[in-house]
């Protein structure tokens, strides 16, 4: 019958184990989609944010990202 006990702190710990992996999962998202979209490899840069820390990589990436070049906005007449 102990295999069906719950306890608190199993939980509670478990719990911050999954907040962090979604939380990982969205910085690298978002490093990845933002490489994609200055041109360059979202791959290469979101691995190297991750091995980098990735709190520490993603702020690397924010302060030494290429500029964002303005796209044309066409204008229909």
């Amino acid at each position: 019958m102990e295999l069906l006990m719950i306890d608190i702190t199993n939980v509670l710990f478990l719990s911050v184990i999954g907040l962090y992996a979604i939380l990982l999962g969205m910085i690298l998202t978002y490093v990845y989609y933002d490489a994609e979209m200055r041109g360059m490899n979202g791959f290469v840069v979101t691995t190297l944010a991750f091995f980098a820390g990735t709190v520490l990589g993603t702020l690397i990436w924010i302060a030494l990202r290429p500029k964002l070049k303005p796209q044309p906005i066409p204008v229909r007449s």
